[in-house]
């Protein structure tokens, strides 16, 4: 048993150290990073403190029925709190259980499968419960700032927290382990990012067709017994999120309750499901590890090796590729392989879809609001800049860095940095525009607007979508990570921050450069004599666009180009 925990201490230091001091490493900038993340995160740990503090006393002033929204409220905030920790930590226990680098040194070493489980299930519960711990903290500290709770309450904090993080990370790595044995790891975590997306777009269609916006109109409900009825319903007495609610809201309000019955039941089920991960997950471990070495079979491989089928887009592409002999046809078919070959890539085009679609939707409900059609067409611009970066910052901003360790094929091939720069731009500029115009043709349709404002939307998310993949392309390759496995943690750092900043601000500069021609073209079309075109203020509202957009596509790709240049790996 000592030998056990020695070992299991042996492992787990070289990680904490590098958790704990993440600002120690080869590069010089690492602190200053480490500093701005940290600054970053409890500037918005504060922010959605306040914001619930807000939210609570304006919940509290209301007559009646304030008093009942806090506690479901807290319900609520819990439980999708776990589910979201449930899947990050199923998710994450493939790569941390099964697919990390460093597993095939400790695998074929002489080290016990416990110790060795047991230690990546404590790296993998600290990389999953971060962003629970960050948004989750600062609603219940709100709940005690309102309400003044006393000492028993932050008590009863401490002692429930860190059980409802064990929970849903111990079945995650519990069904990691299971779906391993039964699929292969790779296989198995693609399945469940293709389940979260359905269900993501499940819920949002169940939260949607319950109207929660029957709560803002007094006429939506029977009778105040109704609406009364809906938040004093039981939120299930089984589930260790009741469990803490009661117990927690109940310190709140400063009742004298039991704490230690639903402490020690939620800590002895945290202790039986510790348990059966060393019964089920040590003894499926080394075959789960297996398997996760075992490589994808190819459909299109027949007997001894002969093609039987063809492959995704079939030949045709690549004989396009080889007739045309240009580079940048052939590093254009390379890019649509590689995508459709992964499919952690091509799986999120479903989200893309359903990002589409509740986008639509909730502007569709927009238009029945009391809002004038020249602001909805306003907003409609500011609403499809952002889609625009978050979608590049997914797709667009990693397409420098998937190159991974290949990259160095580039480098000694007869092709200037600018020139593949330029062939990445070319490849995502079309997608990003298709679903921008896409986005804004719907949302012109809906209103109902004129041809010409029509028009001069096109020209508008064409400019947007130009400069948008322009940054994020430039700025990817000025943060180049062509180390990382994952193509979600391109953008967790430095870079893809400064992108969302660049972006964001750039989409607001170009709405307010060329605000000026829309409005005079809005009064212009409803005949308003008070309003008159002024050429100098047209003018500066052109050039000004015009730089905008011609700034952000030159100089973040020249600035990549010189970057990638001077690189020597």
């Amino acid at each position: 048993m000592m030998a056990d925990l020695m070992t299991f201490g042996r492992l787990l230091v070289p990680k904490l150290r590098i958790f704990l001091r993440p600002g120690r490493s080869r590069e010089a900038r690492s602190l200053i990073r480490f500093a701005f993340f940290t600054g970053l995160g409890l500037l918005f740990a504060l922010s959605m403190y306040f914001a619930i503090v807000w939210f609570l006393r304006q919940c509290l002033s209301v007559e009646l029925v304030g008093a009942l929204i806090p506690k479901k409220l807290m319900a609520w905030v819990l439980l999708v709190l776990l589910s979201v920790l449930l899947l990050s930590a199923t998710i994450g226990s493939f790569s941390t259980f099964f697919l990390s680098r460093d597993l095939t040194l400790l695998v074929s070493s002489p080290v016990a499968v416990g110790p060795l489980y047991f230690a990546r299930f404590v790296e993998m519960v600290l990389h999953s419960s971060w962003m629970v711990v960050c948004f989750g903290l600062p609603v219940f500290f709100a709940y005690g700032k309102v309400y003044q709770a006393q000492a028993s309450y932050y008590a009863g904090l401490a002692g429930f927290f860190p059980a409802l993080i064990l929970l849903p990370t111990g079945v995650g790595a519990l069904v990691a382990s299971v779906l391993t044995r039964i699929f292969s790891a790779r296989r198995s975590r693609d399945l469940l990012i293709l389940l979260s997306m359905l269900g993501f777009v499940v819920v949002y269609l169940m939260v949607r067709a319950s109207r929660p916006e029957r709560l803002l109109d007094e006429d939506s409900f029977g009778s105040m017994v109704e609406f009364i009825n809906m938040f004093q319903a039981p939120a299930g007495g089984i589930l260790p999120v009741s469990w803490a609610t009661e117990t927690l809201f109940g310190l709140l309000q400063g009742k004298q309750i039991s704490v230690g019955g639903p402490l020690i039941s939620i800590w002895l089920t945290v202790g039986m499901l510790m348990s059966l991960n060393g019964w089920v997950g040590c003894a499926l471990y080394r075959t789960g590890f297996a398997r996760a070495q075992e490589g994808r079979v190819g459909k299109s491989a027949g007997r001894f090796g002969r093609k039987s089928r063809g492959r995704v887009l079939g030949s045709w592409l690549d004989h396009i590729g080889r007739r045309t002999g240009n580079v940048h046809m052939a590093m254009l078919v390379k890019d649509l392989r590689v995508f459709f070959r992964d499919p952690n890539q091509w799986l999120q085009l479903l989200l893309l879809g359903a990002l589409a679609g509740v986008y639509l939707l909730n502007f569709g409900y927009l238009k029945h609001a009391d809002f004038n059609w020249f602001t909805l067409y306003t907003v409609n611009h500011v609403l499809v800049g952002l889609v625009l970066a978050g979608v590049a910052v997914r797709f667009v901003f990693p397409a420098v860095s998937l190159e991974g360790k290949a990259y160095w094929i580039v480098r000694s091939a007869p092709l200037r940095s600018k020139a593949f720069l330029h062939n990445k731009l070319l490849v995502h500029f079309v997608p990003v525009a298709v679903l921008g115009l896409g986005l804004t043709l719907m949302t012109c349709t809906i209103l109902e607007i004129h041809k010409a404002f029509v028009i001069l939307s096109v020209g508008f998310v064409l400019a947007m979508s130009l400069g948008i993949c322009a940054l994020a392309v430039g700025i990817g390759a000025v943060y180049p990570r062509f180390d990382t496995e994952n193509p979600a943690k391109i953008p967790t750092g430095v870079g893809g921050v400064l992108y969302m900043i660049c972006g964001c601000l750039f989409v607001l500069g170009l709405l307010l450069a060329g605000f000026y021609p829309t409005w005079i073209l809005y009064h212009l079309a409803g005949q308003d004599p008070r309003v008159h075109m002024q050429p100098g203020w047209l003018g500066l509202s052109l050039i000004s666009a015009a730089i905008l957009v011609v700034g952000a596509a030159w100089i973040p790709m020249a600035l990549g180009a010189g970057n990638l240049e001077k690189r020597e790996e």
